[in-house]
């Protein structure tokens, strides 16, 4: 059997303590350690919402064909949750505006590859915020996808 001994004097623990407390004060307080942290998007205006879809590469009628508000159900129901896990792989903060009021703006795309009408645009906001959005197909060979340009 070993038995280890040694001696902590009083100033070496505070030392020791004051380095841990700054490292951890520095990872919180550094930009970028702290993990990848989302810049909200503004889309609280009809420009600030055309300005957005134009830098994806959508084209799309100026004014909304729907501009409805609704209230998120808390928690999501079950109806939702798909829509959440898509918002979540695009990064937007959908899931975490549950129970809040937000307006889904929708706006026909009319550049869509390979499909002259029926394509649509879903962008959902939180007084200002983006926090959800969808391209959409009607019809026969519908679809839906995230808001990103399909690259072919």
């Amino acid at each position: 059997m070993y038995v280890i001994h040694f001696k902590l004097h009083k100033r070496a623990l505070l030392a020791a303590i004051a380095v841990l407390v700054l490292s951890v004060s520095a990872a919180l307080l550094l930009p970028g350690c702290r993990g990848k942290e989302e810049q909200p998007i503004p889309a609280g205006t009809e420009e600030q919402r055309l300005a957005y879809l134009a830098d994806l590469g959508w084209a799309v009628n100026a004014a909304p064909v729907e501009t409805l508000d609704l209230q998120l159900p808390q928690p999501l129901t079950e109806d939702w949750v798909a829509y959440a896990q898509l918002q979540k792989e695009q990064d937007l903060p959908f899931s975490d505006y549950s129970g809040q009021s937000v307006r889904r703006y929708t706006y026909t795309v009319t550049n869509y590859p390979g499909v002259q009408k029926g394509v649509q645009v879903n962008l959902y906001v939180c007084g200002d915020q983006l926090i959800g959005g969808d391209i959409i197909s009607l019809g026969e060979n519908g679809f839906q996808s995230g808001l990103a340009f399909p690259k072919t």
